[in-house]
C-alpha cells in the first residue's frame, strides 16, 4: 500500500513533464505571467517551483540552508551547464583556493583561472514590499534549467549561478497576503501596519556586518564559507517618481579601505548593465545616484570589502502589483548627483512619461541579470585573476603594512562577553582569529594567554580593517557654507565601540606564538570559594541571561546595594539554586563568586518586572529591533498596539512601559499626523489608523502616577517632554543641519551618576550611538531629576561624522525623572540601536529589572 502511495504522488510530482514533455513555464504552472496586474505568489509556491524545476532537470539544484526566524525554507538554488555540475565539489576547491590564497602561487592561480568559473551571487527580495525580485525569480530558474541558446549555453559554461529568491521569505509571504486580502477594495495597496521582517523590517538590509539576524548568518555562509561567489548582485526597488533603473557606479564618497581594483571591476560591470540595457532600448537606467558604498551593513555593498564585485539595482515601484502611471514632467531626480530627469553621462535615455507595471520591473531586473551574467562569462579569467590578485593583495598587505593586527585580551576587559560576541560576529564574515599559546609582551603591555589575535594578513583585511578602526567620514557640504550632506545611512560602525571592546592595535611587526581558532564560544562559567551567598557580577553582559533564566523559575534574585559587591547580583546558595545556576550558566562564560561576607540586611530583592512595548501601525524597526535584543536576553514582554494603550486595564497588567525611538507626533497620532491623502491612494484599514490619542496619554500618565515605569528610547523622549508635563527639555529639538548633524554617530558618554542602578556593571565612560537631535537640560522641579550619564564635555566625538559638538557637551545623554510614584527614563541615545550597540544594553536591561 505505501509503495503504491509512494508512487501515486511521484506521479503527481511528474505530470506536468509528462504530459508536456518539457518542465513546465512558470505561466503554465501558475496559470498567469509573472508580473501580471494584480496577481502574485507566495513562498510557498516559489519553494515548490524551485523544487519542481530541481527534480526535473540536471543543471539546477536546490538546497535549504536551514529556517528563517518565522520558522519557514530558506533556499538557494545552483544552476550551470549539466557537466558544471556533475564537477561542482572540484569547482569549488577551486574557489576556496583562490579565495584564501596563503600558499597559492601565480603559476597555480593561472592554471585554476583557466579550469575555474564565475560564481555569481543573485539575491532577491530583501525588503518585502519591494516584491518584483521574488516573481521574477521563477522565471529566472526555469530560463537556467530549459534555455538552450548560444548565449544561456555560454553563461552556464562559464558560470556557476546561485540564487536565492528571498532573503525575507517571512515578510515576502507577508505582504502576498496583506495584498491579496484587499485587492479589488479601497484597502488595494495599503501599506501594511507590521514591520515586513519580525524583528528588523527595512533595517535587514542593515545587518550584513554584524550578523544578528537568521537570515543574514544563513547567507553568510554562502558568502564567505562555502561557495565564495566573485559576484553579488543583490535586486532591489526603489520610490516611483525619479529614474527607472540604479546601477553602479555609485555616488561618492568612496571608502578608502575598498580595494581600487574591486570598486573598478564593480563600476565596470555597472556600466555594461547601462550599455547592454540602452542598447536593448531600456529608457531611465542611471548611475552615480544617492547611493554610495561607504558604510559597512548592506547586502550588495559588504562583499567589497572581501574583494567581490558589489553591485545594487534599484527599479522604480509600482503600488506591490497594482500599476501607476508617470506623467510627463513628473519624472524627478536621484540625489543630489542627479537632480533632475534631463539628459546626462549619468542619465543616457531619460524615461518620461507612461504605464508602470509590476511586468516592467521584472523585465529591468531580468535584462540586468543577464547583462551581468554575459560580462562573466565573457570575461571569467579576468573576473577570476582579479579575485585572486585581491585576495593575495590584501594577504601582503597585512604583512607589510600597519596594522598588522588586532589583539583582544579577554583578561582587560569589564566584560569578556562582549569582546567573545564581538570575535564570533567576525567569524560569521570569515574572519580567521587566533588565540595566544602563552603570555607576551607588546609595547612593555603584557598580554595574558587568555588573548585572541586577528591577524590582518587575510583575504579580508579590508573588512577587518574597516569595522574595527574609527571612521573619519569626509566633511561634503551640499555647497560652500552650506549644510552637510546626509549620509545614504550611518557614518559610524566601530564594532569595539559599539560593543565596549577594549582592542589594541599592533602597529609593529611582532611574532606571537598561537594557534587558529574554529569555533569561538563563551565557554564553561566558573564557581569561585564558598559561602552562602552566589554573586553574579553584572559587568557580564550575559549575567542577565542567567538572571532571567533564573527568576523564570521563581529563584530569588537580589542586588546588593552596598559593600564591595554593590549593584550586583545576589542569590542564596541553596541546592535547588545552585542546581539551576550550573544548568543554565553552561557556555555563558560568567564568574560566580560564592560568599560569606553578605548580610542580608544589605539585599535588595529584583522583582520580576511586567513589561509592556508599545508596537504602531506606523512600523517601527527601532521596536522590532527592542524586542530581538529582550529575547536575545530572555526578557518577557508583552506588545501593545493603540487599542491596549487607551484601554485602562492595559496599565494594571504592566509595571514597566518602553516606548521605542519614533516622532512624537506618530505616537499621538499615528499616520494622521502627515496630513491630508491624495484621494489616488490607498486607504488603510480603520483599526490601523492613528494613534495612542489622548486617552493613551492619560493612561501612561496615571500609570507612572501609581508607580509604574517608562523608558523613552531617542526621539520617544520627545513625546515625554512634549505630553507629560516634566521639565525637561530638549535643547537640539529646533536646531537645523547645519547647526548639529549627527547621522549615526558613536559619542562619549560619562556615568554622571554611578550610585543609580542603571549604571550598574557599566565602567565611567561608555561609548553611545546617537542618530537624532537629543540633548536634555533640566530645570526646578518638585523631586530629585537624576542625570545619570551625560555627553562628555571633552572628547565627544569616538566615530564618524559629528557637526556642532560643543551643542552636546556636558549635556544630559539619560535622566531619571520622577513622577509621583513612578519615573520617567529618558534615553537620548538608542542603547539597542540595531540590535548592535552591546556597550549599552545595560542602561536598558537595568532600567528594567530596577
Amino acid at each position: 500500500m505505501r509503495a503504491k502511495l509512494r508512487l501515486f504522488w511521484l506521479f503527481l510530482f511528474l505530470y506536468p513533464v509528462l504530459i508536456f514533455g518539457q518542465i513546465n513555464s512558470p505561466e503554465r504552472y501558475f496559470g498567469f505571467r509573472m508580473g501580471e496586474d494584480k496577481k502574485l505568489i507566495g513562498w510557498g509556491e516559489i519553494v515548490g517551483y524551485f523544487k519542481y524545476v530541481s527534480a526535473n532537470s540536471d543543471r539546477v539544484i536546490v538546497e535549504e540552508l536551514g529556517k528563517t526566524t518565522l520558522g519557514k525554507p530558506f533556499i538557494v538554488a545552483i544552476a550551470s551547464s549539466e557537466r558544471n555540475i556533475k564537477n561542482l565539489e572540484n569547482l569549488k576547491e577551486i574557489q576556496r583556493k583562490l579565495a584564501k590564497p596563503y600558499t597559492l602561487g601565480e603559476d597555480e592561480a593561472k592554471r585554476l583561472t583557466r579550469n575555474g568559473k564565475v560564481f555569481v551571487l543573485i539575491t532577491m527580495n530583501i525588503h518585502s514590499t519591494e516584491i518584483a525580485s521574488s516573481q521574477e525569480s521563477v522565471e529566472l530558474i526555469y530560463e537556467f534549467a530549459t534555455r538552450n541558446d548560444d548565449e544561456m549555453k555560454n553563461i552556464l559554461e562559464n558560470c556557476v549561478i546561485l540564487l536565492i529568491p528571498s532573503l525575507n521569505p517571512d515578510g515576502q509571504q507577508m505582504v502576498v497576503d496583506w495584498y491579496k486580502k484587499y485587492v479589488g477594495t479601497k484597502y488595494e495597496a495599503s501599506p501594511m501596519p507590521w514591520l515586513y521582517h519580525y524583528y528588523a523590517g527595512h533595517d535587514n538590509n542593515r545587518d550584513w556586518h554584524f550578523f544578528s539576524l537568521v537570515e543574514t548568518r544563513l547567507t553568510a555562509k554562502v558568502l564567505y564559507h562555502d561557495w565564495f561567489p566573485q559576484v553579488v548582485y543583490d535586486q532591489h526597488q526603489m520610490g516611483s517618481d525619479g529614474p527607472r533603473f540604479f546601477v553602479p557606479p555609485y555616488s561618492d564618497p568612496v571608502n578608502p579601505n575598498v580595494l581600487p581594483e574591486i570598486m573598478a571591476l564593480t563600476n565596470l560591470f555597472g556600466k555594461y548593465i547601462v550599455f547592454d540595457m540602452v542598447q536593448k532600448g531600456f529608457k531611465g537606467v542611471v548611475t552615480g545616484g544617492r547611493f554610495n558604498a561607504y558604510f559597512q551593513g548592506t547586502m550588495s555593498k559588504t562583499p567589497l570589502w572581501h574583494n567581490r564585485v558589489g553591485i545594487l539595482s534599484e527599479a522604480a515601484s509600482v503600488r506591490i502589483a497594482t500599476p501607476i502611471y508617470i506623467p510627463y514632467g513628473s519624472v524627478r531626480g536621484l540625489g543630489d548627483e542627479i537632480p533632475d530627469n534631463s539628459l546626462s553621462n549619468n542619465n543616457l535615455n531619460p524615461f518620461e512619461e507612461g504605464w508602470w507595471r509590476l511586468r516592467d520591473i521584472i523585465e529591468y531586473e531580468k535584462a540586468a541579470t543577464y547583462a551581468i551574467l554575459n560580462f562573466s562569462a565573457n570575461n571569467r579569467e579576468k573576473i577570476l585573476w582579479t579575485f585572486y590578485n585581491a585576495n593575495k593583495k590584501s594577504i601582503e598587505k597585512g604583512l607589510n603594512e600597519p596594522p598588522f593586527a588586532y589583539i583582544i585580551d579577554l583578561n582587560q576587559q569589564n566584560d569578556p562577553n562582549s569582546a567573545i560576541e564581538l570575535l564570533k560576529r567576525l567569524q560569521f564574515a570569515g574572519v580567521e582569529i587566533y588565540k595566544a599559546k602563552k603570555s607576551f609582551i607588546v609595547e612593555s603591555k603584557v598580554f595574558s594567554e587568555n588573548t585572541f589575535i586577528i591577524p590582518l594578513s587575510q583575504p579580508c583585511r579590508p573588512f577587518i580593517k574597516d569595522v574595527m578602526e574609527v571612521q573619519n567620514y569626509p566633511d561634503i557640504r551640499l555647497y560652500p557654507d552650506g549644510p552637510p550632506k546626509r549620509p545614504y545611512d550611518v557614518t559610524a560602525w566601530t564594532l569595539p565601540l559599539q560593543m565596549g571592546v577594549n582592542v589594541f592595535e599592533l602597529k609593529e611587526k611582532k611574532e606571537i606564538q598561537m594557534e587558529k581558532v574554529s569555533l569561538i564560544d563563551f565557554g564553561e562559567s566558573k564557581f569561585i570559594g564558598k559561602g552562602n551567598f552566589i554573586v553574579i557580577e553584572r559587568r557580564f553582559i550575559n549575567s542577565y541571561r542567567l538572571v532571567n533564566l533564573l527568576m523564570k523559575d521563581g529563584i530569588k534574585v537580589f542586588t546588593a546595594k552596598a559593600g564591595d559587591f554593590k549593584g550586583n547580583f545576589v542569590l542564596k546558595n541553596d541546592k535547588v539554586t545552585i542546581d539551576k545556576i550550573k544548568t543554565y550558566s553552561k557556555n555563558l562564560g560568567i564568574e560566580l563568586k560564592i560568599v560569606n561576607d553578605l548580610k542580608e540586611s544589605e539585599l535588595v530583592e529584583i522583582k520580576k518586572k511586567n513589561v509592556g512595548i508599545y508596537q504602531p501601525w506606523i512600523t517601527s524597526m527601532d521596536e522590532g529591533w527592542t524586542r530581538l535584543v529582550l529575547d536575545s536576553f530572555y526578557f518577557d514582554y508583552r506588545v501593545f498596539h493603540n487599542k491596549e494603550m487607551k484601554d485602562k486595564k492595559t496599565f494594571d497588567e504592566i509595571d514597566v512601559l518602553i516606548l521605542p525611538s519614533m516622532g512624537a507626533n506618530a505616537i499621538l497620532e499615528g499616520r494622521g499626523f502627515r496630513g491630508t491623502q491624495r484621494i489616488d491612494f490607498p486607504s488603510m484599514p480603520e483599526e490601523y489608523e492613528g494613534g495612542i490619542g489622548k486617552e493613551g496619554v492619560e493612561n501612561i500618565k496615571n500609570f507612572l502616577k501609581r508607580g509604574g515605569t517608562l523608558i523613552t528610547l531617542g526621539e520617544a523622549s520627545n513625546f515625554a517632554i512634549e505630553q507629560l508635563g516634566i521639565s525637561v527639555r530638549n535643547d537640539l529639538k529646533n536646531l537645523g543641519p547645519k547647526e548639529f548633524f549627527a547621522p549615526g554617530t558613536i559619542v562619549n558618554l560619562k556615568l554622571n551618576d554611578p550610585d543609580n542602578p542603571i549604571s550598574y556593571g557599566l565602567t565611567k565612560q561608555v561609548p553611545a550611538y546617537i542618530i537624532n537631535p537629543i540633548a536634555f537640560s533640566t530645570s526646578v522641579y518638585s523631586d530629585k531629576i537624576s542625570a545619570i550619564a551625560t555627553f562628555d564635555d571633552e572628547n565627544v566625538l569616538l566615530s564618524g561624522y559629528l557637526l556642532g559638538s560643543d551643542k552636546i557637551k556636558g549635556k544630559i545623554a539619560l535622566c531619571e525623572v520622577p513622577y509621583e510614584k513612578g519615573k520617567i527614563l529618558l534615553f537620548a541615545f538608542r542603547p539597542q540601536h540595531r540590535s548592535q550597540t552591546w556597550a549599552t544594553f545595560k542602561f536598558l536591561f537595568n532600567a528594567i529589572l530596577n
